[in-house]
């Protein structure tokens, strides 16, 4: 590392970048990596507070630490809601991390990146009154909140995002805005709840040449607060973090750090260094999967896909006649009669799953864990029948899907949490406050809002699972331990699904009160899911827990990833589930791979990726009478080739 320095100038020169520090432009830095990729980096990212917003008052000189092979260079500011931050940048001969810290106290609203407000900016002396158009401000043209902003300053046109869609777009123009979050729906880019939450990452990337640049999120260990990591796109650019004022600052608080690095074409290669660096930094719990039991690794079939087949869920679909799926009937096909048919079916022409996936709903409509028997008259029998046979028998669930206001109608109120809509709003914030005629607080102002009725695909719950209480722990862990014990149903394991569906809305709070802070965004998604993790191993071993978590903080609670649902409109789905299997074999290394299969785009579709799953990970199908979507009927060929597919894949484990 080479270091030049002067009064006014300062530039550090790594082996892959250049960072420089010119006094002339006191609030940014210049950084840019030997590809060509780089930005110009507004120092003093903001950190609101509650309603405040953070603006910048001063900021001092940088300084400049040097230590052996490494550098950090330090910048001390003051703002209006902050008695003092400190903005980091550490130096390493082929990285930058910046992080900063806060001192003060108050509820964290929205931690920015490269991006804040400047106290009494100069450069809203350009406008005195805001727009008028006659019959009331309200109509009138109310400028963005990115126009007050002072934001970095891109050398890259192009960002791509590990955010995973039913789209499947990845790459982004630098002026737009990007998001990747845990509490994803149906409605973003076709859908992004697939897997919540994706890798915090995005890459900046140059037009006409190779070559990426992270912008990586490295949150600590007990420190993901935050709902979504987003991109915030325009002529300059920043990034932030929600956290709906669930983290409360009393003195300090330290920033998840960003990492920039450099990397090739490769965009897997981007993500490789970032799993690297996460796991160096304590970011990533490390996980020995050395001892994988053998079945974790074999041929799946889940019934879910036949069940579409035979139901009306289709039908309603392209009849346009309902908005969600409350008239459909899917879930009647799950039952062990139909399960023993598919099975049967398989079995007749010499194809034999190991993994045996009963989808959603094996349980009943008002208690999430508990057998629905008019569906399921003897699962424990069936569940014997399979073992006898070979097969592990895995259970379809929703992890926060057991509360009074989904399936959990058995569970007492004073064990969950609860919306409290006189708590529940927005913050929005209106321009006019930085316009001095209008003589308003620069505030943002809370918009109340009552909560959105629920649906089948929108989980606006009301009262929602609190993992947090001991009783409804103790509650869930006598259920599992029911359900995956040998003395119980003896199952095999639980396949997640709905990890968006997850307290969300601000408000959120326990009925029964306590000391614990309530864990919010990531951390109530990991608590929920390590709870169920740790009483399934306490029940069984080697069960099995497979979940779409595709992100490294979630390594030390998932066995398998699940590729998730093909809500495509593409012909082939080769390309973006071999891009999925990439992104889960790096984020949980050793991890088996579920490579799904529903719904299928047609009967060729599902010819080319039955013989590509072996590929990626466990071959696995989800039909055993044809195609749901086009209604395309299996030939005696098609389950040739589906036998001889997964009999080569069962010889290369031995």
């Amino acid at each position: 590392m080479k270091i030049t320095k002067s009064d006014n100038f300062i530039k550090i020169e790594g082996s892959t970048y250049t960072l420089g520090f010119d006094g002339r432009t006191p609030l940014f830095v210049n950084l840019c990596f030997n590809n060509g990729v780089g930005a110009k980096l507004f120092v003093a990212s903001g950190c609101d507070r509650d309603d405040g917003i953070d603006e910048l008052i001063e900021l001092s000189k940088p300084t400049l630490v040097e230590r052996d092979g490494s550098a950090q260079l330090v910048f001390i500011g003051k703002t209006t809601l902050w008695d003092k931050v400190e903005y980091i940048f550490e130096l390493q001969e082929e990285r930058v991390v910046y992080s900063y810290r806060v001192h003060g106290k108050g509820q964290l609203e929205l931690a920015r990146y490269f991006e804040g407000f400047i106290h009494n900016d100069t450069r809203r002396g350009d406008a005195y009154y805001p727009y008028f158009c006659g019959p009331g401000r309200h109509l009138s043209h109310h400028r963005p909140v990115k126009e007050f902003l002072t934001s970095s300053i891109p050398a890259f046109e192009r960002v791509f995002s590990f955010g995973i869609n039913s789209t499947d777009k990845r790459d982004f123009g630098y002026y737009e805005n990007i998001r990747i979050r845990v509490d994803g729906d149906r409605h973003y880019l076709g859908g992004d709840w697939l897997a919540t939450p994706a890798p915090f990452l995005f890459l900046m990337g140059r037009k006409e040449t190779e070559g990426w640049v992270s912008l990586g999120l490295c949150p600590k260990r007990g420190e993901a607060g935050f709902l979504g990591y987003d991109y915030l796109g325009g002529e300059g650019f920043g990034l932030s973090l929600d956290y709906h004022g669930y983290t409360e600052i009393n003195g300090c608080w330290e920033s998840p750090a960003v990492l920039l690095e450099q990397s090739g074409p490769d965009v897997h290669e981007a993500l490789a260094k970032h799993t690297n660096f996460l796991a160096e930094s304590g970011c990533m719990p490390v996980k020995d999967r050395s001892n994988t039991p053998t079945w974790w690794k074999k041929p799946i079939f889940g019934g879910w896909g036949e069940q579409v087949f035979h139901s009306n869920r289709w039908e309603n679909y392209f009849s346009g006649r309902h908005n969600d799926w409350a008239h459909d009937n899917v879930d009647q096909f799950c039952t062990q009669g139909a399960y023993e048919t598919m099975l049967r079916q398989l079995e007749e022409k010499g194809i034999n799953p190991t993994i045996l996936i009963i989808d959603n709903r094996w349980f009943q409509n008002r208690a999430h864990m508990e057998v629905e028997l008019s569906l399921w008259p003897d699962l424990k029998g069936f569940i014997r029948d399979q073992h006898t046979k070979g097969r592990k028998v895995i259970l379809w669930v929703s992890p926060f899907g057991y509360c009074k206001s989904s399936k959990g109608k058995d569970i007492p109120l004073v064990e969950h949490m609860y919306v409290d809509e006189d708590e529940l709003y927005d913050l929005e914030l209106d321009t006019d406050v930085f316009y001095p005629a209008c003589k308003r607080e620069i505030k943002k102002v809370r918009k109340y809002r009552p909560l959105p009725a629920p649906t089948l695909t929108d989980a606006n719950w009301r009262y929602v699972a609190d993992p947090q209480n001991p009783a409804y722990a103790e509650r869930l862990r006598s259920k599992i331990h029911e359900l995956l014990s040998p003395e119980g149903y003896d199952a095999d394991g639980f396949e997640f699904d709905y990890t968006h569906f997850l307290p969300k809305f601000r408000g959120t709070k326990p009925v029964t009160a306590r000391d614990e802070k309530t864990r919010w965004g990531i951390e109530a998604l990991h608590g929920m899911i390590e709870l169920f993790y740790q009483s399934a191993k306490a029940a069984k071993k080697d069960a099995l827990i497979i979940s779409h978590t595709f992100n490294p903080y979630f390594n030390d609670v998932v066995d398998m990833l699940r590729l998730q649902d093909i809500y495509t409109d593409r012909a082939s789905i080769v390309a973006q589930m071999e891009h999925r299997a990439k992104i889960a074999h790096l984020v949980a290394p050793g991890c088996a791979v579920h490579t799904d299969q529903h719904p299928m785009p047609s009967l060729a579709a599902w010819r080319e990726y039955a013989k590509f799953q072996p590929q990626i990970g466990n071959p696995c199908t989800y039909y055993t009478t044809g195609i749901e979507t086009t209604r395309e009927r299996f030939t005696d060929d098609d389950f040739k080739m589906l036998k001889q597919v997964w009999e080569d894949y069962e010889k290369k484990l031995c």
